[in-house]
This record gives C-alpha cells, structure tokens and sequence, in this order.
C-alpha cells in the first residue's frame, strides 16, 4: 500500500510584506535616501562628542580629578627635635617640648558649625574664628599650632572627623622670653632659627626632619596593606654656650631699670672673664614705640657703632706709655685750653695752666691732657695701637649684622684727627670691642678673642680657640691697672668702688653726631640739645688678680645725671657685685674700700653737663667724663 503524500508550505513569510488576495507576496518597501544621511549625521555627532571629551579630559583635566589620582601617597613632615642651648652650668636657656597642633580636613567634617562650637569650647577661642578652616575646599588646614600639650588631648577626645592633632615641638626658654633675646636668639613658628645664635648655628640645632609616606584613598585614609614608607628625623645637637643664666637675668633686668630710671632711648650691658674671653652676659635693652623699656631683638652690643668718648682715654694712654713719650707720674703741661685748626677743646671743670701725671690726668678724665699725651706719641702710633686692641675690624664673635665700627685709615687723618680721637671721638666703636679692649689691659697686655659658645659644643672648624696677641707689654698693661684704678678711688668713677674688691675703671660721657654737628634741633629747626651716651668700663680683681669685666653703656638719657660716673659706674657696680657671687669669687681683706682709698680728697668734682661757650667758638669734644 503506498502512503499518502505529505504536501509542505515552502512560501517564506516575511515581517515587512503582506500576502494578496490573489495569494501573492506584496513588494519589498524602499528605504529613503534622507533616513540614511540621518542616521549616518547622528552617528558622526556621537562619535565626535565622545572623541573631544577624551581630549579635554587629557589636555585640560579637572585639577580635582588630577590631584587625587595623581596623589596617591600621602607625604607626612616629621619635624626633628632641635638641639637644646644650654648655659656654661648645664642649664638650659633655650629648649624644645613637645606640643600639640590641631589641623582640619574641611571634606571629612559633616556639621562645621557643631565643629566649631566643640572645639571653641576647649581651645579658649570664638568658634567664628574656627569656622572658615572647617569648610570649603582642601584637604588641610591649621587650627591652632603648638598649643599646649593638654589643650591637644581635649582636642583629640572630641573625636571629630577631619579634626586631628599632631605633636609638634615648641621652644621654650626658662628664664622667660626676654633671656638672652639678642644673643641667643629666637627660631619661628616652623623651628627655623630666626636670629642670634639660633640662626647662625641653625644647621647644628635643627637636625634634619622625617617623612612618612602612606598611600591613601581619595577621602585621605590609609589604604590598609598600601605603600608606606618611614624616614625616622635626625635629631639636632645641643650646644654650650659661656653665658651664666643666672647672670643674665640679672643683666638684663638691672639694664632695663637703668634705661627706664634715666629716660634713656638704649642699653648694652657685658660681663666677661677677661682670661678666656668668654662672655657671661650680653644684655640689649632699648625703649620701644610704646615708650616702655624691654629687651631688643637687636644685637645693640656687636651691631650699635657710637662714639665712646673718654672710656677710650685708656687706649691713648697705652700708645703713650708704650711709646715711652710719657711715664706713670711724670708731671706733663695741661694749658686751661688749646685750640686746634681753630676748634678750642676745654675740660670741665675748667682749671687753669697746671701740671698732671698721666696717672692724674686719667683720674681726672682731662681732654688736654689726654690730647697732649696723644701730641707726644704721634699718629702712627696712636693709630697701630687703636688698630692692635682692635678696633676697625669685627670680633671673634663674627654675629650677624655685626659691625667693625669706623676707624679712618692714617693716610685720611686731617690735623682734627689726632686729637678727636685721644679723647674719643671721630671715630666709632660696638659695645664688644671697648669690652675686648678692657680685657686686653686686664690680661696683662694679651687680646684674647672673645668668646661665646664653648668649645665642646662648637663644629669641629670652630673647636679650637684663635690664639691670643700680644697688644702692650705687660707693663704697660699693670701701669694702666694703676691708673684706671685711681679713677675709682680717686677720680670720676667713685660710684665704682666696692668693698673687698679693687676696682680699676675708666668712664665716658660722649657726645654722638646730630643734626647739626653735635647739635639736636627739633622740626622747628630749634637747638634742643645733645646726644649723650655715659659708659663705665669696669675690671674687678681680688688678691689672685683680674677676675671680671663689666662694661655699661646707656644711650641718649635725659635729666641732669647723665655722665658715665653718675648714671652707667652705678649700675656697673651692682652686676659686678652680683656676678662675682654667682662666680664665688672670694673678696680680698687687703682690698677693703677704706683702705684703698687715698687720704687727699678727689682731685677734682663729679663732672657737670658742658656749659654753652661764646658764638662762633668750636669744640670737638664732650664733656671730661
């Protein structure tokens, strides 16, 4: 039996065609040329839209997108403890301890203003004050830096987001702000030495500082298992400096009295061990635009240049005697006054025609005479010996700023010269090198440089000492101790002497360059007066010989007690007398003051203030003392 055929549909049937009635297939529909172009044009403006964006991505990025991609690490300062100052008897006059500084990332905090009012609350501050750090853009920003270390950790038990507190150094200075301002120094808010020792010894005490870098996500936390990388800081080294503390404080603090008692604009105060040169005090007080009198960040005693007037008396009368033109009471011709290329010098008081010893003359602090015994030596030796105590050159101290004052070369002198600058004027000195001078006479003739910072603290370059010069000979040197002690116990320095002690000492009370010459006048174009600057220069010894230097200036003081026996001798005596207990330096039986003294009564009475002299007279010096 055969099977009946299967009959299939083999027609296609497609979506976009329609069968007719008549059972075929309607024509395929034709696609517009318009829809094409279309389609193609969208598709072209797509593309080209994705391409520029690429671009300027790549060529103009967002610098927020471009910051936390490229910064990944975060890069943390650790700051390196500097090194601690410390005074000869191992007691600190500048130290760093730790603090806290409190900082911000304004993106972690949710509500800045409950931020602010938190934190006002515990660091003594307005919140207003705070609120601008707590907002906004960035990722870092100080609120506070080196606060106290408790105040941090009331700061930290908050515990805000974005807020942190980091431990960062504070310098301290135990004997108060004002201790060794000038000489020391002070570093800024970032531990960078700013002035004195601090700064030129910046790379000794600083160290060098850590790092540690983290890799962090964008919102700033430490990716856990990411990069990181310790660099431990290294730590600053100390340094020892000849400064006493304790007679430090006492310096400044009697200065500033003394400035502030005398209407005075400045002053400078030094304490020395004339053996070593080493400096104990260094004092720089000066008045400031408030009218109140406190320590100066100013240098005054390495950086002031002045005229020192007759405390310079001293170095003439070594030129002198070391030129053997003159001997210790060998009596010398003092005319009541001696007129030089038409410029009359007197003493005051004045005296008539009389004949003193170098050794009275000194007492005395007499311009003639000391002028005579200048005329007797000559200008090329007066000039080799000023230069060999050494003036017109900087110190061993070599501070910054530090002046090397004005001494003309011999070859510039005029006939004024000679005698302007036996008495101490026409030319100008620091504070350190009239103390450097005193040392040397004090040292039995022998300069030895001056010094600050002891020699185990020092750099390696700097460990070993200069050597010391030979100046005068040590005669010279012990017939000058005899003279300058006789201006205390005898002459304008009385207001020196101490009990127990022999005081040898030399006064000035020096006129300084004004507006018209020597002469001050106000806006109005009146004459007001002069420029005063009294100094004592002061050695004290006991029976084993020289043990201290005190050397005073007072610049510009006002009222009637203005000369360096009166107003800077004084106050000379009061450092010196308490220096020499710190020291323990024993008094001397032997030197008792009634003993010391001589029987006749002074040669001549406390100095008075110059008296006006006739129009069209000239005078090149201040007053004697």
């Amino acid at each position: 039996m055969t099977p009946p055929r299967r009959s299939f549909d083999t027609s296609v049937r497609h979506p976009s065609r329609s069968r007719r009635r008549d059972g075929s297939l309607s024509p395929l529909p034709l696609v517009g040329r318009g829809r094409v172009v279309s389609v193609l044009v969208v598709l072209a403006l797509a593309t080209g839209g994705v391409v520029y964006r690429i671009v300027d991505v790549q060529a103009t990025p967002d610098p927020r997108l471009l910051e936390e991609a490229a910064n990944p690490l975060g890069d943390i300062v650790v700051p390196a403890p500097r090194g601690t100052v410390f005074d000869r008897n191992g007691r600190a006059i500048a130290l760093s301890l730790p603090a806290a500084t409190v900082v911000s990332d304004p993106r972690l905090i949710a509500d800045p203003q409950a931020a602010a009012a938190d934190l006002a609350a515990v660091m003594g501050v307005e919140a207003a004050e705070l609120l601008d750090d707590l907002q906004g853009a960035g990722a870092f920003r100080y609120l506070a830096r080196q606060i106290d270390a408790r105040v941090g950790e009331q700061v930290a038990e908050l515990d805000i987001d974005g807020i942190k507190v980091i431990s960062e150094p504070r310098r301290e200075h135990p004997n108060g702000d004002c201790s060794a301002l000038a000489a020391v120094g002070r570093v800024n808010i970032d531990h960078v030495g700013m002035s004195g020792i601090e700064e030129s010894r910046d790379g000794h005490l600083a160290g060098a500082a850590g790092r540690v870098v983290k890799e962090v996500g964008i919102n700033g936390a430490t990716i856990p298992g990411g990069l990181e990388e310790v660099l431990a800081p290294s730590e600053g080294r100390d340094i020892t400096v000849t400064l006493d503390r304790n007679i430090q404080y006492q310096a400044e603090s009697l200065m500033i009295e003394a400035v502030a008692g005398a209407g005075a604009a400045s002053g400078v105060a030094l304490v020395s061990l004339p053996g070593t040169g080493e400096i104990l005090a260094m004092a720089n007080v000066a008045r400031g635009a408030d009218g109140m009198v406190d320590c100066t960040r100013e240098n005054l005693a390495a950086t002031w240049s002045y005229e020192p007037g007759s405390v310079f008396k001293s170095v003439t009368a070594a030129a002198a005697l070391s030129g053997r033109v003159v001997s210790e009471h060998a009596a010398i011709n003092v005319p009541a006054e001696l007129t030089i290329w038409e410029h009359r010098f007197v003493d005051t008081p004045p005296h008539p025609n009389v004949k003193w010893s170098p050794t009275e003359i000194i007492a005395r602090s007499s311009n003639i005479g000391t002028i005579r015994m200048a005329q007797k030596t000559g200008e090329k030796r007066l000039h080799r010996t000023i230069e060999s105590f050494g003036f017109g050159e900087r110190t061993s101290l070599d501070f910054k700023g530090e002046s090397k004052g004005i001494l003309l070369e011999l070859n510039d002198w005029n006939g004024l010269s000679l005698p302007n600058m036996a008495i101490g004027q026409g030319l100008a000195v620091t504070p350190v090198q009239i103390l450097q001078a005193y040392n040397t006479i004090a040292n039995g003739g022998a300069r030895v440089p001056l010094k600050l910072i002891a020699a185990d603290a020092a750099d390696a370059d700097d460990a070993a000492d200069a050597a010391s010069q030979q100046v005068i000979s040590p005669e010279v040197a012990a017939t000058l101790m005899r003279m300058l002690t006789s201006v205390v116990e005898t002459g304008t320095g009385r207001r020196a002497a101490m009990e127990g002690y022999s005081v040898a000492g030399k006064t000035g009370t020096a006129w300084q360059p004004c507006d018209q010459g020597y002469e001050c006048v106000n806006e109005r174009d009146e004459l007001i007066g002069r420029h005063h600057t009294a100094t004592f220069a002061g050695i004290f010894s006991n029976e084993q010989g020289p043990a201290l230097v005190v050397l005073v200036i007072i610049d510009d003081p006002e009222g009637e007690e203005i000369s360096g026996g009166r107003l800077a001798a004084p106050t000379v005596r009061t450092i010196a007398e308490y220096a020499l207990r710190q020291l323990r330096v024993p008094a001397s039986p032997d030197f008792a003051t009634d003993e010391r003294r001589r029987a006749e009564p002074a040669p001549a009475p406390e100095p008075q203030q110059p008296q006006p002299l006739q129009q069209g007279t000239q005078v090149a010096g201040p007053a004697n003392p």
